[in-house]
């Protein structure tokens, strides 16, 4: 009996140390290395936060800045019946007319992509002029048309901001004008290139400066 039971205590010893050797043979035929110590985190090869790559922006026009001194000439928009306006706008830029009458535009000759532009239109909003410029620049960041929003100035009657439109980095000066106080009546609206600002606001700050409401028909401004 006793002999029967070396035996088995036998076998059981060599088929433990049999299968030992045949592990430590295929970790070795996979290339895998055993080793006691303890995991270690593997270091991240790249950023840990996701990476948005900054948008594509255009090259500027190489039209030299706006000057802060234009020669200019006396303009009119609308009638007197649509509550039509005359001011003085730069004297050789090209105009051109929008729809209802009481809206243009004069852009740079050539009007080359990322030049400078001014709009001027007529209005009748029953606001404030602080409330004009508070709603613009609360609606320009959700205008789908431009991207990266940027407001740089923020006044009673003037907003300046940057964005980019069409794949250019564009700066507007906007400034709304009231005759009575009570309500909007012009929007005068320059666009640029950053380097035109000084040139934009000294155009802007004169054009609504010297805006006047054309006289009624038959009736000379004295």
């Amino acid at each position: 009996m006793r002999s029967w039971r070396g035996i088995a205590g036998l076998v059981a010893v060599l088929a433990l140390v049999g299968g030992l050797a045949g592990y430590g043979w295929a970790a070795s035929r996979d290339g895998i290395v055993l080793s006691e110590s303890a995991p270690v985190p593997v270091e991240a090869a790249g950023p840990a936060v996701p990476f948005t790559p900054p948008e594509k922006v255009n090259p500027d026009s190489d039209l030299p800045p706006v000057p802060t001194s234009l020669e200019v000439v006396t303009a009119r928009i609308g009638t007197p019946k649509q509550g039509g306006i005359e001011l003085p706008v730069p004297a050789d830029w090209e105009r051109t007319d929008l729809a209802g009458g009481v809206q243009a535009r004069w852009a740079a000759p050539g009007s080359p992509d990322g030049a400078y532009t001014v709009r001027v239109q007529v209005v009748d909003l029953p606001r404030s002029l602080a409330q004009g410029v508070a709603e613009r620049a609360a609606a320009l960041p959700l205008d789908p048309r431009v991207s990266d929003v940027e407001i740089l100035q923020q006044t009673g009657d003037t907003l300046i901001a940057s964005f980019i439109l069409s794949g250019y980095r564009m700066l507007q000066v906007v400034r709304w004008v009231s005759f009575d106080g009570a309500s909007v009546d012009v929007e005068i609206a320059a666009s640029g290139r950053l380097i035109d600002q000084p040139g934009l606001e000294a155009l802007v700050s004169r054009m609504a400066t010297e805006v006047r409401q054309q006289p009624p028909r038959g009736q000379r401004r004295p």
